[in-house]
């Protein structure tokens, strides 16, 4: 059974972990449920999607990063007390997928709303392949793959479009989580065509 909640790694999961260790003691010791704690990290990101839409971009973006400290905090939860469960895996990666997807959403209306076409094709393209790296990494774990590889998980998309909305410049930040989300879901898709080739000694 597992629950990873946001995925970091290296040194920026040892900070984290260290930033958070005394919320995540406290409300161990309240006994609050981790997936009370992935449900609330999703109401706070709906919330931001609808900010998005409204035009609060910066509300937007600092909900989104409330959001994410949500999401980081639900796995380390349930670490701590030991509740970790599949089903908590699945509801908080179900949660994900449809945050993220509103948050886009609601971005791509904002730009469209302001007759901004190239800034809602961007957005467009960020929710595109955000979605696909999240669909390599599920879908190479079915076939028995190991894919937490890639420029950047969804720790990475989170922080850029939430700290890129707060200093007002939200297409860029969608730019670049476009961008980001292709080149890793071309390197999982390439990962996983390696281990598959090594693994089948199939060369064509």
């Amino acid at each position: 059974m597992r629950r990873d909640g946001m995925r970091l790694s290296g040194p920026s999961l040892e900070a984290l972990r260290h930033l958070l260790h005394p919320l995540v003691r406290w409300m161990s010791a309240l006994g609050v449920s981790p997936d009370v704690v992935t449900i609330l990290g999703w109401a706070v990101s709906m919330t931001s999607a609808f900010a998005f839409a409204a035009g609060e971009v910066r509300l937007a973006g600092a909900l989104m990063l409330a959001g994410g400290l949500f999401d980081a905090l639900d796995g380390a939860i349930a670490r701590q007390t030991g509740r970790t469960s599949n089903f908590g895996a699945f509801l908080d990666s179900t949660l994900d997928r449809l945050s993220e997807s509103a948050i886009l959403v609601g971005l791509i209306f904002f730009f469209a709303a302001s007759g901004r076409p190239v800034g809602a094709l961007v957005a467009g393209a960020a929710m595109t392949f955000s979605l696909l790296t999240s669909y390599t990494r599920a879908r190479a774990e079915v076939l028995g793959y190991e894919c937490n590889v890639g420029v950047m998980g969804r720790a990475g998309r989170v922080a850029i479009l939430g700290l890129g909305s707060v200093a007002g410049a939200p297409l860029a930040a969608a730019a670049i989580v476009a961008a980001g989300a292709a080149v890793t879901s071309l390197q999982r898709i390439l990962h996983v065509r390696g281990l598959y080739l090594d693994g089948r000694g199939d060369r064509r």
